[in-house]
């Protein structure tokens, strides 16, 4: 399969790596593609404004963008105008189309509601309305396309938790998140590649939806650190996402909860690293 990573960042480099090792062709599409692995076919393009450039005779597009910052205007340039771009770019309808969005595009809800893939999005802030927009673009071009709205992204070398629990940051310990290991992830896209009637629609959660106090409280004790203070004013806020479909195309979770994922970000064996 020859298989186009359309903003080719962290998780796609990962993603791109896997599946060079499986034997397949990998295109890394990035404004800056240089770093990319050698073994990478490297395209350098702006998705949000590509002039002439084109790309034919590609099985599959994985499109993983990432905005520089969390304005509305970079939603926008990198999620709207990218897609736009991208399709633009496109010689011929590729036979699979996987977007990773997120699940910050449900919106608002109730305190501890939980929610799944049958939840009516209710997008209200900006960078979650272009993201709606941009599902329905793809799905709009792409019928059979599958988006996957990624929880909070983690286990990765970099932790903004991490790190706010060593230095004392305080949070709302009463706030429900939802997270996904990077790996749990990285299987799914690789299983929708691949799969004979993958679903068109997944929420990319573990099985542990949970408060943030919990979190903190817990690698406080890892990092033998006092847990950081709580904002006491603040209510109980965030939603709880059911991941029983996410569970169901993966068979298993490497990571099933945060439990399991932190402990091995922070003291498990270092990551095979696939050339």
């Amino acid at each position: 399969m020859r298989v186009l990573l359309a903003g080719c960042g962290d998780l796609g480099t990962r993603l791109g790596l896997r599946l060079v090792h499986s034997g397949h062709e990998v295109i890394g599409a990035r404004r800056h593609p240089e770093q990319l692995p050698s073994s990478f076919e490297k395209l350098a393009v702006d998705l949000g404004n590509p002039g002439d450039t084109t790309i034919d005779d590609v099985d599959a597009v994985v499109i993983t963008l990432t905005p520089d910052d969390y304005s509305d205007a970079s939603y926008e340039q990198t999620y709207r105008r990218g897609v736009e771009g991208l399709i633009s770019i496109l010689g011929s309808q590729p036979q699979r189309v996987i977007l990773v969005s997120s699940t910050r595009v449900l919106g608002a809800t109730s305190p501890g509601e939980i929610t799944n893939e049958d939840t009516v999005p209710r997008p209200e802030s900006g960078p979650a309305r272009t993201l709606w927009e941009t599902e329905e673009l793809i799905r709009a071009t792409f019928p059979s396309a599958s988006i996957v709205r990624a929880a909070g992204i983690y286990g990765r070398e970099d932790s903004r938790l991490v790190d706010g629990v060593r230095s004392g940051r305080a949070v709302n310990y009463r706030r429900w998140t939802n997270r996904v290991h990077y790996r749990d992830l990285i299987r799914a896209l690789e299983t929708l590649l691949f799969a004979a009637d993958p679903p068109q629609l997944v929420h990319a959660a573990d099985s542990c939806p949970v408060q943030l106090g919990e979190v903190v409280e817990f690698l406080a004790s890892v990092l033998d650190v006092a847990p950081p203070p709580d904002l006491r004013g603040e209510p109980e806020a965030g939603r709880r996402i059911e991941n029983d479909r996410f569970h169901d195309l993966l068979g298993s979770l490497e990571f099933p909860t945060f439990r399991d994922g932190y402990t091995h970000q922070l003291y498990g064996p270092e990551p095979t690293v696939l050339h």
